[in-house]
Parts: structure tokens; C-alpha cells; sequence
């Protein structure tokens, strides 16, 4: 209850005396004579909310004292109704965290209404399981694991901290899925979401402490999915999540130069009905880049050169290359990217942030940003490949074919760096995740998407430093002064989302 009248601005013992105080600070002319101490409110918002129950508490019993003279019987009344009136009130209100992180997760990155679920990957699925999920499912507390690190980092708090909430929610999570390991017959789409789940989670603490992903449960998801093969795939959820749980195997293969099990091909028939996107075509190239990227490593080492051919890997490296580019042209025309430049489509405070060249690409989402940029980054691994290939052959034409790698493998580079300005708009320091002032390349006379303001903030950061540190590695294969200009963005990237610069 508050006080609903003017708050009065006199000391606390002239307002308990109920006298008038003459507000004069320090010490008020009645304290001053009875040489007591002068105490004034902190500031008018401790006035005007300051703690009435008391006082109306007080003021009940006297009216009620003076009701009662009259009749026993109202007397008895009184007193009981004196009893429900003066009910104790709680000075604080709990706060449901776990609420609040659960609604701004799934508001800002599950449910972006113009995004369809094969372009959200694995994220796509999590929601229609979340609520068909019982209270002992391992997603339930994956999720609140998840929700409530992307909030912590969010309010400018780091999940990593030992205060963090999230770590309680992992936790029950970890425990959920050992038990239902051990008890369960076979494996359920919530098992192999929650799995993702732990792996996302493990991805925003290592991202925000700037240590690479060891993705432990990427590995465990894996070895759940054998025993799930013997259950049909009928439904899109179940479709979706057991892409998605490929997806993040070839990623994770690519990614750390790791081979990909002969199983995971055999998925792909278990959810033939699903549509093949440009997503799932490019996943089914990706698996064979990965494992010839594995064979091509023998390469610099003695002992497997004779067992390994330099001339058959080359011919497989350039047909998975024509494979990729071929790819380019299957995509839909709304996929298409668009290259813009001038100051009409590109604002002077997003050239000011980081733009490499003098023109930037935007693509129909953030989703199909990273797919394009995946593509790129496929191809600079085959085309690492080709190098490697023609250093172990003699023919005449490997001079010629070494330049043409090399200037494939940098323009790939500058593709990547072109789509910087979409990711991140001319942000070069933490704030709000939907701060409609952040301004973003845009085709001329189209204004910026509303949801972009929101999905951008949201994944460019995770989606874009992987990239770009792939792009370190090439080293001097990067054209003069690109690898400083990229180290550089990699910094603005961590200023932005406060991750550690380790």
C-alpha cells in the first residue's frame, strides 16, 4: 500500500511525532531544539513508496477500537476481522528467472516468424518437442541451461561466472540424460535435442570465454544416434532432428579436420520424404570434403605417401569442387546474394566499422548468410587441398593450376569479409539485442527487415568468428593486409558481444 496523497519531505521524527517539520537540512528547527538526531528520506522515491502497511494497520485498529465500545458481539467480530485484515504482506515479490530467460529465448531465437525451420536447423525442432516434453525429460532443463546463458551474456553478465543460473539448469540436464541412457530402450527426439542443447551451451560459455569448442556432446549425440536407427523417421520433427543432429556432426568434422562415419550416411535414408534444401545438398558435399580432407593430411606425412595417390586425390578434390560451384546455380532465387555498394545502400557508419573492399553482400536471412558463408569455407578447403595435391605432382600444367587455386581460394576470402557489414551493421560495441538505431547494409529503396535487427544480433556473433578464424589459418595465402583487417574484426566481434579476448 502507498502513501496516495503529496509525500511529505519531513525528517522521520516530525513525521512520527505527526508535526509540521520546517524541512530545513541538515537539522530542522524541532530537532534542532530538542538536540536529537535529523533524519530525512534518502530521495522522494523512498518517500512516495515508503511502507504504509503499518500505518494502515493502525488506523484500522483505532476505528475499530472505537466500534467496539459498543456491542461484545462487535467487539468479536471486530477482532476477527482485525486478524484478517492485518494478514501478514510481503515486502518482496519472487522472480520467476527461469520464466523470463524461457520467454526471451524463445521470442528472440527460436520463433522469428519468417524463418522456416530447415533454415533454423536443429533450432527449428526444439520448440513443438519443448511442450510435448514430460517433466522428467532432459530438454526441459537443456533449454533452461541454454535460455538462461543467452540472458546472463545478454545483460551483460558472463554464464561462465560461478554465480551463474545456468549451471544448476546443465546440470540437471547432464543427470537427466545419464538416466534416461541407462533406462531407456531406445533413443527419443528430446534425448538427441537435449544432447544439441548441451553442446549449444557449451558453445556460448567457450564462446564467451573466447576458448575453442571441445563439443563433447556433438560426439554423444553421434553414438545415440546408432542406437536410434532401428526407429522410423515419419514425422518433420523427428526429420528435422535427425538432420540436425547430422548437421552439427559434418560441422563440427569440418570444422576440426576430423573424418565422418560411414553411419551418417546411412541417416540420410531414414528421412528420404523430408525436402531436399540447399542445406541438406550442401551437407551431403560437406561429408565427402571432410573425409578427403582427412586423406589429403597423409599427404604430409612419409610414411603414408605410398599408400596414399596425390594425382587420385586431386581428381576427387576438383570434382567435389565443380560439385560446390554447381551448387551455386541450384539454389532458389531468393537465396540468390546481393553485392551492393555506394552510400545510398551502404551507410558511412558501416563502411567506418569494418568494410574491406568498397562493396558488401546481403542475403534474404542470417541463416542463409552462414550457409553461404559454410559453402566458402568448404571450398577453401578443397582448394588447400588441390595445393597440397600439386606439390606431390610433376605434371607441366601445375604452375598454372597453382595460381588458380590460390586466386579461388582469396576471392572466397573476400566473400566471407563482404558479408561482415550484413552480420553486424555498424555495431562496434555491446548493447541491446534489439536496438533498432544499429544501422545495416540495405538493396537501395528497401528499408532493413524488422527481424533482421533482432536474428543478426542475435547469431552473428557465434556464426561469424568461427568463420573468420578459419580464415587466419590460410596465413599468407590472404591477400596483403587482409589477415591484420580480419584480426581486427575478430576483436570487434569479442568487444561487441563482451567475450574474452584469450
Amino acid at each position: 500500500m502507498v502513501n496516495p496523497g503529496k509525500p511529505s519531505g519531513g525528517c522521520e521524527l516530525c513525521r512520527q511525532r505527526r508535526i509540521k517539520c520546517d524541512e530545513v537540512r541538515p537539522t530542522c528547527s524541532y530537532c534542532r531544539k530538542k538536540q536529537v538526531p535529523c533524519c530525512f528520506p534518502k530521495s522522494q522515491f523512498d518517500i512516495a513508496w515508503r511502507d504504509q502497511n503499518q500505518v494502515a494497520s493502525n488506523a484500522v485498529r483505532r476505528r475499530l477500537n472505537v466500534r467496539d465500545k459498543g456491542s461484545p458481539d462487535a467487539k468479536r467480530s471486530s477482532t476477527e476481522l482485525l486478524k484478517r485484515d492485518t494478514c501478514h504482506v510481503p515486502t518482496t515479490f519472487s522472480q520467476d528467472h527461469e520464466g523470463y530467460a524461457l520467454a526471451f529465448f524463445f521470442s528472440t531465437y527460436l520463433l522469428p516468424s519468417t524463418l522456416s525451420n530447415h533454415q533454423r536447423g536443429f533450432l527449428g525442432c526444439v520448440y513443438p518437442v519443448w511442450t510435448r516434453a514430460g517433466p522428467l525429460s532432459p530438454l526441459r532443463p537443456a533449454v533452461n541451461a541454454v535460455a538462461q546463458a543467452l540472458l546472463e551474456a545478454w545483460s551483460f553478465l558472463n554464464p561462465n561466472l560461478s554465480q551463474s543460473l545456468a549451471r544448476r539448469h546443465y546440470a540437471q540436464a547432464i543427470v537427466a540424460v545419464r538416466r534416461q541412457l541407462q533406462n531407456a530402450e531406445d533413443v527419443d527426439d528430446d534425448l538427441l535435442l537435449a544432447m544439441l542443447m548441451l553442446d549449444l551451451y557449451d558453445g556460448i560459455r567457450s564462446f564467451c570465454a573466447g576458448r575453442p569448442h571441445e563439443s563433447p556432446h556433438v560426439r554423444g549425440s553421434a553414438a545415440a544416434m546408432e542406437n536410434r536407427r532401428r526407429l522410423p523417421v515419419n514425422s518433420k520433427t523427428s526429420q528435422g532432428t535427425l538432420l540436425g543432429v547430422r548437421s552439427r556432426i559434418v560441422g563440427n568434422a569440418l570444422y576440426k579436420g576430423e573424418p565422418v562415419s560411414k553411419h551418417v550416411l546411412t541417416w540420410t535414408t531414414s528421412a528420404q520424404s523430408s525436402p531436399r534444401t540447399p542445406e541438406i545438398e550442401l551437407e551431403a558435399i560437406n561429408i565427402e570434403v571432410a573425409n578427403l580432407q582427412v586423406r589429403a593430411s597423409g599427404l604430409k606425412t612419409e610414411s603414408l605417401r605410398i599408400s596414399v595417390s596425390a594425382s587420385e586425390l586431386l581428381a576427387i578434390a576438383i570434382k567435389l569442387d565443380e560439385r560446390l560451384t554447381a551448387w551455386t546455380t541450384s539454389i532458389p532465387d531468393d537465396w540468390v546474394p546481393h553485392c551492393i555498394w555506394g552510400s545510398e545502400s551502404i551507410p558511412p557508419s558501416v563502411r567506418e566499422a569494418g568494410l574491406y573492399q568498397d562493396h558488401c553482400t546481403i542475403y534474404q536471412t542470417i541463416w542463409v548468410a552462414d550457409t553461404f558463408n559454410g559453402h566458402c569455407c568448404s571450398r577453401i578447403k578443397i582448394g588447400l587441398v588441390i595445393l597440397a595435391c600439386l606439390e606431390h605432382t610433376d605434371s607441366s600444367l601445375a604452375d598454372m593450376s597453382r595460381v588458380k587455386a590460390l586466386t579461388t581460394i582469396q576471392d572466397l576470402a573476400d566473400s566471407v569479409c563482404a558479408s561482415i557489414p550484413y552480420h553486424l551493421g555498424d555495431r562496434v560495441e555491446a548493447g541491446r539485442i534489439d536496438d533498432r538505431c544499429v544501422q545495416y547494409p540495405r538493396i537501395k529503396g528497401h528499408a532493413t527487415p524488422d527481424e533482421h535487427y533482432v536474428t543478426a544480433a542475435a547469431y552473428a556473433g557465434m556464426f561469424l568468428l568461427k568463420k573468420l578464424v578459419e580464415l587466419l589459418q590460410l596465413g599468407s595465402l590472404l591477400r596483403t593486409g587482409q589477415c591484420q583487417w580480419i584480426v581486427g574484426q575478430i576483436a570487434r566481434i569479442k568487444k561487441i558481444y563482451l567475450a574474452s579476448p584469450a
